[in-house]
Order: C-alpha cells, then structure tokens, then sequence
C-alpha cells in the first residue's frame, strides 16, 4: 500500500498516546466498577480480592493497548490510534425502529436493550466500534469492558463451545493473571460489559452452537449487558433474548470526515474530499456509504484520479494500487519490494486467486502460519510456479499487496471482501463452464441460503454477467417455470415451495421460514440469486400503496384468528386447520406471494427466458451478425 504522508508520525507518537489512554482506562476502573467487585470478592476469597483488582488491571491496561492501535488498508504499515493522537476514529450512527442511536457512549445503546445485536455489512465499521466502545468504557468506568473476538470460537471443538473459557483465555493473554473461580463469582455481580464481536466471523459448523452459547452466557449472568456484532445471518434467530439494531451507512459529513483522516491533509487529499462532498458521495454512495469501501475509494482515487462503477471493477482496481504502490511512481508513497521478483503480476494474482477460491469454499479464514504456508504452496503448486517460496509469497502477501494481516500468531484476510472478490476471479478464469454449473447447483442445494454467498455471486455476475446467468441460472429457473405451468395457482405454490411457514410478530414484521431442506431451498435460492445479480432488484418493487393493502389482509387474518409466533410451525397448520375457511387460506397465501413480488419475480424470469430463447434464434439467421 502507498502513502502520500511524506512525513510518518513521529515514533513512539502513537503508542505513548495509547499508553496513556489505557493508564487513564486503570485508573478510573480500579476506583469505580472494580471496587464493587474487589469488595465482594474480598469478602469470599479473602485478600485474593486485593489480586483480582491488580489483574483486571493490568488487563485493561494491556487490552488498551493492543485494542487502540490498529492498521488498515489504507493507512500502510504505521499504526493508527482510535481514540488519542492521529486517530481514524469516525463514529457511526446506529439504527432500531427507524431511529438513529448516538454511539459516542455506552449510554444510548443500552437504553435500547442490556441485550443488543449490532448488525451490519462487512467493512461497516462494526469491529472498529467494538473497539471504540471498549476504549471509551474503559476510561469512564462504569462498566469492566470484556472485548472477545468470536472468530476464536473457531478453535474449539463441536459440541463443547464455551464462552466462559474463551473470555478467561483471553485475559490471560493480556497477563491478567486470576483464577477461573474468581472471575465466574465476579459474573454475578454485573459490573461487566461484554463485547462479543463477529459472530459472522465463526466457521459455519459451528455458527449455530456458538449463537446458542452466547444466548446462554448472557442467560446465566444477566446482570451484564451484552453485544453482539454480524453480518446479517439466518442463526440470528437463535439470539431470541437480543434486539436488533443495524449499522447505518456513513451521511456525507462522516465520509469526508473519514477521508481527511486517513492521510495527511495535502492537495491530492483535498481534492478527493472535494469531489468527495461535491460529486462522489452522490456518485458512487454504495462505496462512500461503507468505511472499507470508502478507504479503497480513497486509495483507487490517489492512484487513477477516478472510481469505476462496478464492485467487481472497483475491487481490482483497489488491488491495482496496492500491487503498484512499490512502484514508487506515486508523489509520497514508500517503497517496497517483493520477494517473488520472478512472478508476473498475472501469476501472483493467479495464486492467490486459487488459495481464495479453496478458502472460501471451506469457510477458513484465519488460519496458523503452517496452515497457511500448506495451503499457499498448493495454490503456488496447482498454478505451476513451482520455484515460487510459499514463505517468500506470504510476505509479498502481507507486506506489499496487504492481503493478509498477521494477529498474533493467527494470520486472516485484512478483509474477507476480497477473500469473495479473488474466489470469484479464480471461479470466472479457471473453471469450465461444466465446473462452474455443477459448484453452483451443489451450493444452492446445500442447506444454506443464497445470502451465505451473496457477495460472492454478485461479484461474479458482474465479472461476467452472461456466462454467470448461464451457469448459474438458467437451468434452474426453466425447470422452476416448467413445474409451476401446469399449477391452478402458481404464485401461491411457489410461495409454499419456497417456504415453510409465516408468522406476524407483536412488532407487525411478517417472518418468512425458509424451507432448509430438498428442492424447496434450491428454488428459494435461485430465485434469490435471479432477483440480486440478473435483475439486482430492477423493476421487481411492490408500490408502498399495494404493500400495505396486502400486509392489511394478513395482519386481519393473524389478528382474528389469534394465530402468533409459537403457535403456527409451517403452512401445513393452516391447511389442515378446520378454523380457517378455503376462501381465507387463498386470500391470505395470495397476500403474502405479493408482499414477497412472487407475480413480478415470475413475470420477469419468463421474460428474461424469451429474450435468452430470441437470442439463440437469431443465431440461426443468415444476417445474425446485425443482432449481435
């Protein structure tokens, strides 16, 4: 990555404002939230209540520490503060019932619940806040900040997850040095704050079961307010004690303000924060509106003075500037070099593309150095550069491109968008055209919804928006409109293939089950996958006047026949329910098929079959070359 800072931060600048912030966070701690805890504690372990105090200490101080200094893709290899000196710190708002929660304290959010999941995109800034929170609790001390990263569930066994040896694992790395029994007996006092960050991040084997154990972690010591950061994920149901709110996109002001920070404020900086609040925030709001986006926007402006319109087009040339910035052409960047001096830039992308591809198909994303120096040298193996060093190849990866990012001793993507970005080159440049349809009829029948993928497939129906909807669509969707031809009410079998069940919450928010199982989620996902990449959501709205007539008729029949969340399982109740008449069960299922487009989506998809069908035929015709 380049720099246009000809002068770095002085050293020792930004670790000193650090110290001192987490010298500040001990202080306040130890005369405010811990005093409560050393007391009791002293009470039943006697003077071990005394060391408590002293390691809680220490591991705020520690914590404090590692938690304020943080590099990004943007910023190069000096690290950044949060909170102090030469912070990149910009707050974002958050969202619950179509209002926005101040997130400078603690305070507002807990208002809303002592139970809350954050969720959000990713590059949104919810790990960043998570941080920013810690900090900032730490320095007011009204709360013992715990920070866990739940990508370290990953390391444990199926079957036998537990929160409470992570949060103790944990201290004990920042040289809280307590006992297990001390610190379970301070749970029940509820003087902690819990951060619990990426739930997203968890390998998918074990999603589930950690979502439970954290419903019960934050059951068994509820005194303790809780938070919970995802990416939108089916599991988030199992939370069912937490309230949602989401991470709201960056106003203008924010994004500005971000973008300023990020190097020093010379003319090339200016510039783009101009454009930035005059033309591009408007322009290309998908990338302005994302922290990580915008800082690839910014990086990707430096180097082509301009931002292509397409993610899949913005993402390489995000990776074009960091490949090229040891180039050195660019005024204030610093130079680097590589130690694979023999790969072509085709190569190296090549390779890594590869070790993206088998990655993300195994939900790895983090991995130990020997982990990932085996996988590497497959990759480097299965391309043919066979006299490339997969050690050699890693530190081009985390030096000179920024791919990876080292943690300890874990090393994982510096953002998992470009783990789907490289997954989706390496599917487009390798895979057959045989390859690529039967990877995608297998992971849309999988079990899991489109939505595990999304990012993956919308990139890659933008690499290649023909071949994609060929591969990946077309077969799928003609036996779909083939099955529902010959049906009395096709809309409503469609709705009923698709689904399992609906209910209406207190909240008046209609909750769709997905059927997880058979053919059912195959023609969901498909459906899905149609409606974001082929059509991305074009022509396919319900006008608000209509919705709310329809949600009107389901709302009635929820509300007269009393049905409610647990008590209706599946649509099968209502058909064999001798309480609904067939008149109400058809108004109601032809309700719900179009609050959820069913009618539009299929009319759209036969559409789109004729226009694919008339460009074959016209291959046939002598003069085809004038419908080309």
């Amino acid at each position: 990555m380049y720099d246009v800072s000809p002068a770095p931060p002085e050293p020792g600048l930004i670790s000193l404002a650090a110290q001192s912030g987490a010298q500040k966070a001990g202080e306040n701690i130890i005369s405010r939230a811990l005093d409560a805890v050393i007391d009791s504690t002293k009470r039943k372990f006697g003077e071990a209540g005394v060391h408590l105090g002293t390691a809680f200490r220490r591991y705020l101080e520690n914590a404090s520490k590692r938690y304020n200094l943080i590099r990004t893709l943007a910023t190069g290899p000096t690290p950044r503060s949060i909170i102090g000196q030469d912070n990149i710190y910009v707050s974002i708002g958050l969202q619950y019932q179509g209002k926005e929660y101040d997130t400078s304290t603690i305070d507002p959010l807990l208002r809303i619940s002592r139970r809350l999941l954050i969720l959000g995109t990713g590059g949104a800034g919810k790990s960043m806040l998570m941080r920013y929170l810690f900090l900032n609790t730490a320095n007011r001390g009204e709360y013992v900040p715990i920070l866990l990263e739940l990508r370290r569930v990953s390391n444990q066994t199926q079957g036998q997850i537990s929160i409470l040896d992570l949060i103790y694992a944990c201290m004990l790395e920042y040289d809280a040095q307590l006992q297990r029994e001390q610190l379970e007996y301070s749970l029940r006092l509820g003087k902690y704050l819990f951060l619990f960050d990426g739930l997203d991040e968890v390998r998918e084997t074990l999603s589930g079961e950690a979502a439970e154990a954290l419903q019960a972690f934050s059951a068994k010591y509820p005194k303790n307010p809780c938070i919970i950061t995802s990416r939108p994920k089916e599991n988030a149901s199992l939370l069912e004690t937490f309230t949602i709110v989401e991470s709201m996109p960056l106003k203008k002001e924010q994004a500005v303000l971000l973008a300023s920070k990020i190097w020093e404020e010379d003319e090339k900086t200016k510039e783009f924060c101009r454009q930035l609040d005059e033309l591009l925030y408007d322009k290309h709001r998908d990338f302005a509106e994302n922290p990580l986006l915008l800082s690839m926007m910014f990086l990707t402006f430096m180097r082509n003075s301009s931002i292509p319109d397409h993610l899949a087009d913005f993402y390489q040339k995000s990776y074009d500037a960091l490949y090229s910035a040891h180039d050195g052409h660019d005024k204030g960047c610093y130079r680097r070099d590589f130690c694979c001096k023999a790969l072509d830039e085709g190569t190296f992308k090549l390779i890594f593309s590869h070790f993206c591809f088998h990655s993300y198909f195994k939900e790895t994303y983090e991995f130990s150095e020997s982990e990932i120096l085996s996988l590497l040298q497959k990759s480097i193996a299965k391309i043919g550069a066979a006299d490339t060093s997969s050690a050699g190849y890693l530190t081009d990866l985390r030096n000179v491109v920024c791919m990876i990012v080292r943690d300890g001793d874990i090393y994982r993507f510096s953002h998992r968008s470009f783990q789907a970005y490289f997954a989706a080159c390496y599917t487009s440049q390798v895979l057959s055209d045989e390859q690529q349809t039967k990877l995608f009829h297998s992971y849309l029948s999988d079990g899991r919804t489109f939505f595990e993928r999304q990012d993956y497939y919308t990139l890659l129906s933008q690499i290649e928006p023909e071949r994609f909807s060929a591969n990946a669509l077309e077969a799928g969707l003609r036996e779909l409109m083939e099955r529902i031809a010959g049906m009395d009410d096709p809309d409503v079998f469609l709705l009923k293939t698709m689904y399992q069940a609906v209910s209406f919450r207190e909240n008046n928010q209609l909750s769709y089950t997905i059927t997880f199982h058979g053919e059912g989620l195959y023609y969901f996902n498909i459906v899905q996958l149609y409606t974001s990449c082929a059509t991305a959501g074009k022509g396919l709205h319900l006008p608000s006047e209509e919705y709310h007539r329809q949600h009107a008729i389901v709302k009635e029949f929820f509300q007269r026949q009393g049905v409610t969340l647990s008590s209706l399982d599946s649509f099968s109740q209502i058909d064999d329910s001798t309480c609904f008449t067939d008149e109400e069960r058809h108004a109601l299922y032809s309700a719900l098929a179009v609050i959820d487009r069913i009618p539009e989506t299929c009319a759209s998809i036969r559409n789109w079959l004729s226009e694919l069908d008339a460009k074959r035929a016209s291959l046939k015709l002598p003069d085809f070359i004038d419908d080309l």
